[in-house]
């Protein structure tokens, strides 16, 4: 498939759906998946510059991945059903700066088949790199945003919020996530 590098050993029982709201850069690697996988998800990219990269030994349910920036995955993770990953925030938390963008994507949606975001201002809109490092598990219906970096080995409690680094070895939970149990030694 063009613009992705898929392990040769990673399944995808409902195929990937990769979406390209952009013109893709010729010969770029927008979604990297390696081996032993089983991914069930949709990949969204919203500019030119963003990225998914998902390592070996991923389990992910069902997951959105939204991407202008970058989204990491490491080894060995495993994601539930219903989570979204965005790394960004979709539009500026000033009126001034939005107050076209409903009209814009109005029009664009209807000038280039259901693309809303040809011409879509990004300037004022915040994004920053999303990673999940090795041996996470995270549970269902998660949200997962802008700049966050969850340590390795933690949790992540269903329907969580998580807008804030997560510490490795931890378990968080709540809207936004909170730190509610370490994990010990025996626990890992």
């Amino acid at each position: 498939m063009q613009y992705c590098c898929i392990g040769d050993t990673s399944i995808f029982p409902q195929g990937v759906n990769l979406r390209l709201d952009v013109k893709p850069i010729k010969d770029k690697i927008y979604l990297n998946i390696g081996e032993e996988g089983l991914i069930k998800g949709a990949f969204i990219f919203e500019s030119s510059e963003g990225r998914v990269k998902i390592g070996n030994n991923v389990h992910i349910g069902g997951a959105n991945f939204i991407s202008r920036n970058s989204i990491s995955v490491g080894n060995d993770v495993t994601m539930a059903w219903d989570i979204t990953i965005y790394d960004h925030n979709s539009h500026s938390i000033h009126w001034e700066h939005r107050k076209n963008d409903n009209h814009q994507c109005f029009h664009d949606y209807i000038k280039y088949n259901g693309n809303n975001i040809v011409n879509k201002d990004w300037s004022h809109v915040k994004s920053a790199p999303i990673t999940i490092q090795d041996k996470v598990w995270i549970g269902l219906g998660v949200t997962i945003l802008k700049g966050v970096t969850i340590g390795e080995g933690a949790v992540i409690g269903a329907k969580s919020v998580v807008t804030k680094d997560v510490p490795a070895w931890t378990v968080v939970a709540g809207n936004p996530a909170r730190v509610v149990k370490q994990l010990t030694p025996e626990n890992k």
